[in-house]
C-alpha cells in the first residue's frame, strides 16, 4: 500500500515544480523530500521526477500518481473533519426510543434546542416501552432509552448500564367541569372513590395498572365505565362527563374544554423519568450532547408545571 505521507511529497512537487518549494510547504528539508520521493519510485517501480534543465518535472507516472494522490489527501482531509466534527459533537446521528408521552413533551423540546445549537446532529426518535428500549439499547440498535422505571432518584441499581434521573412525573385528578370536587384546588384521591373512573391503556395498559394500583394504595379499587387508548382520549370521556381520572403532568398536554385538572391533596408516588444508555455510548459527545439536551427540557417542564392546577390558568396556584 502505498503511503500516504508519500503521496503528500509527490503532489507538493508536481504543484510546486520545486523540490525546494515543496519542502518550505510541507516543513520538511529538501533531502528529506528527495529520499521521500526516491521510496515512492521504488514501491511504484516507475520514473516520476526527471530532471528539466535545472529543474525537474513530473514524468507522465509521476502526473498520474499525483492527481490520485490530490484526490486521496482531499478524502483523507474530510475524514479527519467529520470525526472532529463527530468528536466535538457537530454532527453524527443519535437514536432515541421513549414512551409516549416522553415522545410527546420532553424529545421535542431537546431535539429543537439540538437543532440550534447543533445543526449537524441528527436525532432519530422513536417510541417504545421500557423493555423494548432496554432490548435495543443493549444490543445497539439505539443509543438512549427514556424510560419509566419503579424507583426514583438514588435508588437506581448497579448494572450494566448508566442512568440518569430526568425527573419526577407526579399525578394530577381529571374532573368534569361542574364536578363539586372543582371547588378546591386539591383533591382527596379517597374522595373519588365512589366515582365512575376513565382510563387510558396505553402501549400495554400499564397506565390503566398504574392507576388501579395507587388507588388500591389510597383504600380502594376504581370502577371503570370506559377506557381509552391513550390520555387525550380519556380526557375526552372525563370532558363528556363519563368519569374522573388520574393522568401525569408529562401525559396532560392541552386540557379539554370540560375538564378541570386538580392537584392530589396527599400525593402518591409519581411517575420516575430516567435516561439509559450505554456507558460507551455516553463518553461521546453527540450522545452527552443529547442527554444535556434532555435533562434541560425536563427542567423546563418541571418549572412550568410546579403548582400547576388546569393548564387554562393564567397564573399557576400556590405550591
Amino acid at each position: 500500500m502505498l503511503d500516504l505521507r508519500r503521496l503528500q511529497v509527490l503532489a507538493a512537487v508536481v504543484d510546486t515544480g520545486s523540490v525546494t518549494a515543496a519542502a518550505t510547504r510541507l516543513g520538511y528539508t529538501p533531502s528529506s523530500v528527495s529520499q521521500q520521493l526516491s521510496v515512492l519510485e521504488r514501491e511504484t517501480g516507475l520514473p516520476l521526477i526527471e530532471k528539466n534543465g535545472r529543474g525537474i518535472r513530473p514524468t507522465e507516472a509521476g502526473v498520474l500518481l499525483a492527481e490520485h494522490a490530490e484526490g486521496v489527501l482531499r478524502a483523507v482531509s474530510a475524514a479527519e473533519t467529520a470525526m472532529t466534527d463527530l468528536r466535538e459533537g457537530r454532527s453524527g446521528r443519535v437514536r432515541v426510543m421513549s414512551f409516549t408521552s416522553a415522545g410527546d413533551t420532553l424529545l421535542p423540546t431537546a431535539v429543537a434546542r439540538l437543532r440550534r445549537t447543533r445543526p449537524g446532529l441528527h436525532v432519530a426518535t422513536t417510541v417504545g416501552e421500557t423493555d423494548v428500549a432496554y432490548e435495543m439499547l443493549r444490543s445497539h440498535q439505539i443509543e438512549l432509552a427514556v424510560v419509566l422505571e419503579p424507583f426514583g432518584l438514588g435508588d437506581e441499581p448497579h448494572d450494566d448500564l448508566l442512568r440518569v434521573h430526568l425527573l419526577d412525573d407526579p399525578y394530577r385528578a381529571m374532573l368534569p367541569a361542574g364536578h363539586p370536587l372543582t371547588a378546591s384546588d386539591t383533591v382527596e384521591l379517597t374522595d373519588l372513590a365512589g366515582e365512575d373512573w376513565v382510563a387510558a391503556l396505553g402501549g400495554n395498559g400499564y397506565c390503566r395498572d398504574d392507576t388501579v394500583d395507587l388507588c388500591r394504595r389510597a383504600g380502594f379499587t376504581p370502577r371503570f365505565v370506559a377506557h381509552a387508548v391513550e390520555f387525550p382520549a380519556a380526557q375526552a370521556y372525563v370532558a363528556a362527563g363519563i368519569g374522573v381520572g388520574l393522568v401525569p403532568m408529562l401525559a396532560l398536554g392541552t386540557v379539554h374544554r370540560g375538564v378541570e385538572v386538580r392537584r392530589l391533596r396527599r400525593a402518591p408516588e409519581p411517575r420516575h423519568v430516567w435516561i439509559a444508555t450505554r456507558p460507551a455510548a455516553a463518553a461521546t459527545q453527540t450522545v452527552a450532547e443529547t442527554i444535556d439536551a434532555l435533562r434541560r427540557a425536563a427542567a423546563e417542564h418541571s418549572r412550568r408545571t410546579k403548582g400547576h392546577v388546569t393548564p387554562n390558568d393564567a397564573e399557576p396556584a400556590p405550591a
